[in-house]
């Protein structure tokens, strides 16, 4: 005899080895069936992403780290007069699919947000022109782990409820004393827990990036030749690099870029097609300066 379709869905998600986007099909699947319109948008959004018109739920609702892009240092503390405004511009949603997060963290990457440059100068208004540096919003992969937890969380209270309802689901069907009982198992915890993007500056601008640069160590230019090309750069491109980074002494001080190595990605950045110059920079910027030894 078949295991019922919901005490699967339950073993599912008791294991932490279940991949979440396989989770949220098997509940999603669960949704449909029982005709729960609001928890299939949930899952839909939780596999597919939030887009820009739909509100994101508490739990993606992060703060970042506030980075400036040193011309010569890489990213370093911002400069920011305006620490007021500094927590709401550093409030972000992220909006990416839960399966990606879950990559994303395994891989240990980094979450990055690029600032709009007219906030950016906002904050920085105290300082010289030649001073003001464009500005990125960072976390962790801690942040994206613990996302994905939320949603494995409310998913694994879900089951238990619609167990304890006698909501089964034999042979992949479910009776109609079961579909009416269904709505009962929502009424106890908010799946959405919706909050609008009011008063997070910049919410809809924000660039989301996975970047894994943590594989790459000191002169193994390998790995930074295989992070550069994930992010755009041509192969030629990169061993121009190579001949700039072997031509030049190494930076006295750790972290220190190489003023040679802007002029290369402002040179080599006009062919990045599909991230985008101002997106890849900051990122080439962090793996060269692992390369280097920061």
């Amino acid at each position: 005899m078949s295991e019922p379709m919901v005490i699967r869905f339950q073993a599912m998600a008791m294991n932490s080895e279940t991949p979440i986007a396989s989770l949220l099909r098997m509940a999603k699947a669960i949704a449909v069936k029982l005709d729960l319109k609001d928890v299939d948008e949930w899952m839909t959004h939780e596999l597919n992403g939030y887009p820009r018109d739909a509100f994101v739920p508490e739990y993606r609702k992060i703060r970042c780290e506030l980075k400036a892009i040193h011309p010569h240092h890489g990213l370093v503390q911002a400069p920011v007069a305006n620490w007021q405004q500094e927590q709401k511009l550093t409030t972000v949603f992220v909006r990416e699919a839960a399966g990606a997060l879950e990559a994303g963290a395994a891989d240990k990457a980094t979450l990055s947000f690029r600032l709009p440059t007219e906030y950016a100068h906002r904050l920085q208004a105290n300082q010289p022109e030649f001073l003001r540096f464009d500005l990125v919003r960072i976390t962790g992969y801690h942040t994206m782990l613990n996302i994905v937890d939320q949603v494995r969380n409310r998913l694994h209270e879900w089951s238990l409820e619609l167990e304890q309802q006698g909501i089964l689901g034999e042979h992949l069907q479910f009776s109609q004393r079961e579909k009416e009982r269904a709505p009962m198992t929502t009424n106890n915890f908010n799946f959405n827990g919706n909050v609008s993007n009011t008063g997070v500056i910049g919410a809809d601008n924000h660039a989301f990036t996975q970047q894994n640069t943590l594989h790459i160590t000191a002169g193994d230019f390998d790995a930074l030749k295989a992070r550069l090309e994930s992010l755009g750069f041509a192969t030629q491109d990169v061993q121009e690099l190579k001949t700039v980074l072997d031509s030049e002494p190494a930076p006295k001080e750790p972290g220190r870029v190489l003023p040679k190595v802007y002029a290369w990605i402002g040179k080599a950045g006009e062919r990045v097609l599909d991230a985008g110059l101002d997106k890849a920079a900051p990122l080439a910027i962090e793996a060269i300066t692992k390369y280097l030894g920061a």
